[in-house]
């Protein structure tokens, strides 16, 4: 059997979180769940995950900083992809989280659990 693959969710609503933990466990992943940006830092580097999901607003750090943090961290870090799932959906903070080092942007309200489960094998091809 293939180790599963692990992601890290940093957000901060609970029935955010727990649809997307449950969702993406049901999908063969295993989940490791961020409650605040500074949380999601430690996590990252600790556990090395193979990706990556972000929220913007977040207590102690938003999403935001966490991205330009990352980009002082090693190269084995940066490179692990990231993908912001936010309720700010404008096109500078898309704009801003991009060139931060975002490889994708879903706006939260917008897409079903299915469409985030389609972004992430985008970036983890399933074993």
């Amino acid at each position: 059997m293939n180790k599963s693959q692990k992601i890290l969710l940093g957000e901060d609503e609970e029935f955010v979180a727990r649809s997307y933990i449950r969702k993406l466990q049901v999908e063969g992943y295993e989940v490791v769940h961020a409650r605040n940006g500074e949380e999601a830092l430690e996590l990252l580097q600790k556990e090395k995950p193979d990706l990556v999901i972000l929220d913007l607003m977040m207590p102690l750090k938003t999403g935001f900083e966490v991205l330009q943090d990352v980009q002082k961290l090693d190269a084995e870090i940066r490179k692990i992809p990231i993908i912001v799932a936010s309720n700010l959906g404008q096109n500078s903070d898309i704009e801003t989280a991009v060139s931060l080092g975002a490889v994708g942007f879903l706006v939260k309200s917008n897409i079903s659990l299915k469409e985030l489960v389609l972004k992430v094998r985008e970036y983890l091809p399933v074993q």
